[in-house]
């Protein structure tokens, strides 16, 4: 039996999607596509996870590389703080990038939607993010 992973981090990430899908139009606006991130401190890099229809994503950043990515990232309707918890018993149902974000988190949700799933995080725990640098009024 494998070893579990460490509960891990991760920022989770609700928007639009990149694609013109029919069913995206069935998901509540804002809420459309799910992806995340987490920071691996000891190696000093950012892991980003984008499952697309086309496939699953993930990419490596350094700090600095990630930059870039991450200001995209903050036109997110919502952002989600999540500690995975590896702790499901079968594997997830639910639309793609749904049932990938449910997978890497380890968490048991019925949830079929992204705006379903962000429901979960937070009834599991998940705590909303602010991202969002307000400007000093003067």
């Amino acid at each position: 039996m494998a070893d579990e992973p460490p509960r891990r981090l991760w920022l989770v990430f609700f928007g639009e999607t990149k694609g013109s899908y029919w069913w995206t139009r069935l998901f509540k606006p804002g809420f459309r596509h799910v992806c995340a991130a987490a920071y691996y401190a000891d190696r000093r890099h950012w892991v980003y996870f984008d499952p697309t229809r086309p496939g699953i994503s993930i990419r490596l950043f350094t700090d600095d590389e990630w930059s870039g990515p991450f200001s995209t990232l903050l036109t997110s309707c919502k952002v989600v703080r999540f500690k995975g918890q590896y702790s499901r018993r079968s594997s997830p149902p639910s639309w793609f990038c749904v049932g990938a974000i449910k997978a890497l988190l380890g968490i048991e949700s019925r949830a079929l939607t992204p705006y379903q799933l962000y429901r979960d995080l937070l009834r599991q725990g998940g705590e909303e993010a602010s991202l969002c640098v307000e400007e000093a009024s003067d």
